[in-house]
């Protein structure tokens, strides 16, 4: 497990110089263009806070070219897909906080990756102390990359399994929010994110459009895990479903279950999955019963009759 030192500084790994720099291969992203970008959506940005995510698209990008972090390349896409849609969380993280009387907080992102939605989170709000679960190596490197040019403080990169560390009580109901973006289903999310969280606490999921059936499941599962569905809205920018899950109460010791079940069974589809089952049984013994006569047909030769 790699912890970070939430200092913003090197961790002593020997990352080299060379990979971290924002100018290595990637020049001319016209930060002025995010900017403009953020402004329609009524985001004001700092100077400190645009020079911050110029680099840290330059570093996705030049470390792309050598770690599958992101399959988005253009720098148009990064900003509006990624960085935006991370920011587009901070009503809903101000708003839980405000609720729950915390200052300055508590944020889990799990499954990090490349850092969404935690790192331009804590671009924007530098007060947060910021957790990153990571399960790759090489994205773990790339996260502490980051947060060392970055200058980024109360920040920490873990490199683990949610599955695992859930059950860890240094993190076990100790956050006031949990994000995950693009990791699991909605029911998956829940049962990984909602052990973390303290009472209150708040789980904070970005999606599709398309979430139906995710949405049926989860409801049916979040009582399972203390937990209750309680928004679900449309970001700006019409291509993203924020779900929130309130922790309403504790999450039973046995959840989350082990590495990948979560993800394979999820909660909200494990009752029905069984019905299901149990109805193609029923319905494959039906057909056996009705295929099978109760005498050979007395057009079959006698050998198939089992006469001599």
């Amino acid at each position: 497990m790699n912890r970070g030192d939430g200092d913003g500084s090197d961790d002593g790994q020997g990352v080299d110089p060379a990979r971290v720099s924002p100018t290595t291969t990637v020049t001319s992203l016209a930060p002025a263009a995010f900017v403009d970008l953020a402004q329609s959506f009524g985001i004001t940005l700092s100077d400190g806070q645009i020079t911050r995510f110029d680099d840290y698209r330059a570093l996705l990008l030049n470390w792309n070219q050598r770690t599958n972090l992101t399959a988005i390349t253009d720098p148009a896409e990064v900003d509006r897909r990624l960085f935006l849609d991370s920011i587009f969380l901070l009503p809903a993280i101000d708003a839980a906080l405000t609720v729950m009387d915390v200052s300055p907080g508590r944020l889990i992102d799990i499954g990090s990756g490349a850092g969404f939605p935690g790192l331009p989170i804590k671009i924007m709000r530098p007060d947060l102390h910021i957790t990153l679960i990571e399960a790759t190596g090489k994205k773990v490197a790339f996260l502490d990359a980051c947060i060392a040019h970055l200058g980024l403080e109360r920040i920490t990169t873990i490199h683990g399994r949610a599955e695992d560390l859930g059950h860890d009580p240094v993190f076990r109901g100790q956050f006031d929010i949990v994000t995950a973006r693009a990791v699991a289903s909605l029911p998956a999310l829940l049962e990984l994110g909602m052990p973390f969280l303290q009472s209150g606490g708040r789980g904070l999921f970005p999606k599709g459009l398309d979430i139906a059936e995710e949405l049926s499941a989860a409801t049916a599962a979040a009582p399972l895990l203390g937990g209750r569905i309680v928004v679900t809205r449309a970001l700006p920018g019409g291509q993203t479903t924020l779900v929130a899950a309130a922790k309403t109460g504790p999450t039973p010791d046995s959840y989350p279950r082990r590495a990948g079940i979560p993800a394979r069974e999820p909660l909200g589809h494990l009752d029905r999955s069984i019905h299901d089952q149990s109805a193609r049984i029923a319905r494959a013994n039906n057909r056996d019963r009705t295929n099978r006569p109760d005498r050979p047909p007395a057009d079959r030769p006698a050998a198939a009759r089992g006469t001599t």
